[in-house]
């Protein structure tokens, strides 16, 4: 439906290059503002430190059916932070939350995180599950994660990971440059690459928004996002390339670039749609159930499939007719001097 709507309209995207230039930088500047303020939150993995977590459930003194049940299973963060302080005299982050259990119904998770240079001795986690018990006798606490990350290896494991993305973008620009040589393989791949980065910002700046942690999910999305998002971009790329075989080489960059995408709106729109319903139906049941490991994924997920729909549709497409009008320009003022030079030293 959608597909057979775009395909009988035809909408002028190269005229308004300027507009969703200008849109991007707003957005860019908006997350900048955050990122000033608010800051960034790298998790242990990358800075070094300690987590536990902890499932706790009402001990068998207890009935679900008591009437002081739920009294029993709230969880003071101070105390809680209290305790880690007197067992590790480290200060804490205390995450409180309900998942989905394997076993049907919810189970109750609590998560102690530490950053520092130290890690934390083995037998931190069991020492403080006593304590814990020791404050909320009738509560059951049981360690179910333990990760401890020195400093010097969370910055490496950060470093290798910031490789990993660029050696993806520099493989990248030399397979659509390769690949898209009739149409100006190098200007093709950098201003592919180019909207790249706006996906991986706009994915950053998600991150820094909602306040969640640089963490391994991070590395992930960009990962996805990238791949997705070149996907998008090469098709497009594809088309121009079809299309100047067709129109020939009287038709200008705007008009081959503005009619590959009409050709391809509605796949792009279909595309980003069924994606987006996807991962909106993973945030949701992920926010139900608290599942915070998914959320933090799943959210700026979205956030870079609309990244990447946008992109690729309005800024690498307009980027390269910009460069290839811009470079054709270049050379015919270059033509023009040498012919007017050549006249003069004839004379």
């Amino acid at each position: 439906m959608v597909k057979s709507y775009v395909n009988r309209k035809e909408f002028r995207f190269l005229e308004n290059r300027r507009t969703f230039f200008i849109i991007a930088i707003c957005v860019i500047c908006v997350g900048i503002i955050f990122n000033i303020f608010r800051g960034v939150n790298l998790d242990i993995k990358f800075t070094g430190g300690a987590m536990l977590k902890y499932s706790y459930a009402l001990d068998d003194t207890v009935s679900a059916s008591d009437v002081s049940a739920s009294d029993y299973m709230k969880l003071d963060k101070t105390k809680v932070a209290a305790l880690v302080k007197e067992v590790t005299e480290k200060d804490s982050t205390i995450t409180i939350a309900q998942s989905a259990s394997a076993e049907g119904g919810v189970k109750n998770t609590i998560t102690v995180s530490m950053s520092g240079k130290n890690t934390i001795a083995e037998d931190t986690g069991e020492v403080l599950a006593e304590k814990l018990t020791e404050e909320y006798p009738r509560v059951d606490f049981s360690l179910i994660e333990s990760n401890s990350v020195d400093a010097t290896t969370g910055s490496e494991f950060f470093g290798k990971c910031l490789v990993a993305v660029a050696l993806a973008a520099v493989f990248m620009i030399i397979y659509v440059a390769l690949r898209f040589k009739k149409i100006g393989g190098m200007s093709a791949g950098v201003t592919a690459i180019i909207a790249i980065i706006h996906d991986c910002l706009i994915v950053y700046f998600t991150f820094v928004i909602f306040g969640f942690s640089i963490d391994d999910n991070f590395i992930a999305v960009l990962l996805t996002i990238i791949g997705y998002s070149i996907n998008s971009t090469i098709i497009i790329y594809d088309r121009i390339r079809e299309n100047r075989s067709i129109m020939g080489s009287k038709a200008t960059y705007a008009q081959l670039a503005n009619r590959s995408l009409n050709e391809t709106l509605g796949r792009t729109i279909n595309t980003n749609l069924t994606l987006l319903v996807a991962v909106l139906t993973i945030v949701i049941v992920a926010y139900v159930y608290d599942i915070r490991s998914i959320i933090t994924f799943a959210v700026p997920m979205m956030a870079g499939v609309i990244a990447g729909a946008y992109s690729s549709m309005f800024i690498s497409n307009a980027l390269w007719v910009t460069w290839r009008e811009y470079r054709d320009e270049k050379l015919a003022q270059k033509k023009a001097q040498s012919f007017i030079s050549g006249k003069k030293s004839k004379k």
